[in-house]
């Protein structure tokens, strides 16, 4: 930030050289500025504790990804969305071989004693997370990657 730009000495030779200081300065300003911009975005751009952005541009395209029923064979590159009732489960099909990365996005509206997605995976599921998290009601966010017959499990809560 510039806190002080020198002022010009009118009719003296040293106006070029204050000119040049002034200059200078502005241009580190901007490198600086544009450096930290960068910086706050690259930390930002996804954080685990807020998502409430992210929500809202999912749910203003609601039944873009909406899964239908209770249950859902995902495939690479896709994502997925889904409001579970009070008493429902949502089982989460993943192929072995899938090779990449897919994500499935839900919503409970109360606590539960046990998980609300079940995975059906015939190799080895490495979760990523705290358990207790998948039981709070809110938006929560599932990351799902297969690679080598194993299935790692990220959860992501939007505190929604």
């Amino acid at each position: 930030m510039i806190n002080q730009l020198y002022t010009f000495s009118g009719g003296s030779y040293v106006v070029a050289d204050e000119w040049n200081a002034n200059f200078s300065a502005l241009q580190t300003s901007n490198v600086n500025c544009d450096q930290a911009i960068t910086d706050a975005n690259n930390i930002v751009a996804f954080p685990d504790s807020d998502l409430s952005q992210l929500y809202a541009a999912l749910n203003a395209q609601l039944n873009s990804f909406q899964i239908p029923g209770t249950s859902v064979v995902v495939s690479a590159e896709n994502e997925y969305w889904k409001v579970l009732g009070d008493s429902q489960t949502l089982t989460i099909s993943v192929p072995t071989g899938m090779n990449g990365e897919s994500r499935v996005v839900f919503k409970t509206g109360n606590d539960r004693s046990v998980r609300p997605i079940t995975f059906s995976y015939s190799g080895t599921i490495n979760y990523i997370d705290d358990t207790n998290t998948w039981k709070k009601a809110g938006v929560k966010f599932v990351f799902l990657y297969e690679t080598n017959n194993n299935l790692y499990v990220k959860l992501l809560s939007t505190g929604a």
